[in-house]
């Protein structure tokens, strides 16, 4: 199963997260700066209407640096989580749930070579060990489950911060340049609002899935399993099920060899 962001990819989504938080205000100050450099030539109408739109455009960059912030110095580690996932299912659960198939009486030799009390108390654990093995690959199959849900969370979240930054960076320089032809500039501030009011609302409703997700849904998920892995379904007592039930006396021996509880079937 592939992943949904290997580490070189998410590291790069980063480094283009952090390279455009570097570049937005640049492109902010050069579109005030060219708006600055034309403002004598347009009425006093027009400038108050300029000047809201930038008060607009640097609040909502404000609020998106501020945000992505929170999350950018820990953004999570979607690669890992994944494989770990696997881990837990490949290499224990998929085990776990092969030996399950194998302890029946159909796969056992118990019933096979042996008659007598002993055969019998082997026999009895069967359906214990079954379960217990049943326990384990049902909560392999839950932190997987967790950890691949969580790390589809992530990566889903930091793509669509990314797509949306970077987007804005363009379109930001793009109406920065525009602000300097002078009757550019009114459409260029107005623009430049309409710019930044539509990377902040992605960018918040991405992040905002993001942690009503684990809120709503990994976390009840995680204390489920937390229960799971504390509980002794499967496990009497909280330890492995006995490989036989009792045997008082096994001796091969007892009363001359009369009645012994266990012997061969086989001649």
């Amino acid at each position: 199963m592939g992943e949904v962001l290997s580490q070189a990819e998410f590291e790069d989504v980063l480094r283009r997260v952090r390279e455009a938080m570097e570049e937005i205000p640049r492109q902010y100050q050069r579109l005030v700066d060219n708006i600055n450099s034309v403002l004598d030539w347009l009425p006093g109408f027009v400038l108050d209407r300029i000047r809201d739109a930038l008060r607009t455009v640097g609040d909502f960059i404000g609020k998106v640096l501020t945000e992505i912030g929170k999350f950018v110095t820990q953004p999570g580690v979607p690669w890992t989580l994944w494989s770990h996932g696997d881990s837990w299912t490949n290499d224990v659960g998929a085990k776990a749930s092969t030996w399950q198939d194998v302890f029946t009486l159909g796969a056992m030799r118990t019933d096979d070579e042996w008659t007598g009390g002993a055969a019998t108390a082997y026999k009895n654990v069967l359906p214990q060990q079954q379960r217990a093995l049943g326990a384990i690959k049902a909560a392999c199959d839950e932190v997987d489950d967790v950890l691949t849900k969580l790390a589809v969370a992530i990566g889903v979240a930091w793509l669509a911060v990314v797509s949306a930054i970077v987007s804005f960076v363009v379109e930001l320089t793009a109406e920065a340049g525009a602000a300097a032809t002078g009757v550019g500039a009114p459409p260029a501030a107005a623009a430049a609002g309409v710019s930044a009011a539509k990377v902040w609302g992605i960018i918040a409703a991405a992040l905002g899935v993001l942690e009503a997700f684990v809120a709503s849904s990994l976390l009840p998920a995680t204390k489920d399993l937390n229960q799971r892995v504390h509980t002794d379904e499967g496990f009497p007592q909280g330890h492995w099920p006995q490989l036989t039930t009792d045997i008082s006396n096994s001796s091969h021996r007892e009363n001359g060899g009369q009645n012994a509880p266990w012997e061969m079937s086989k001649a």
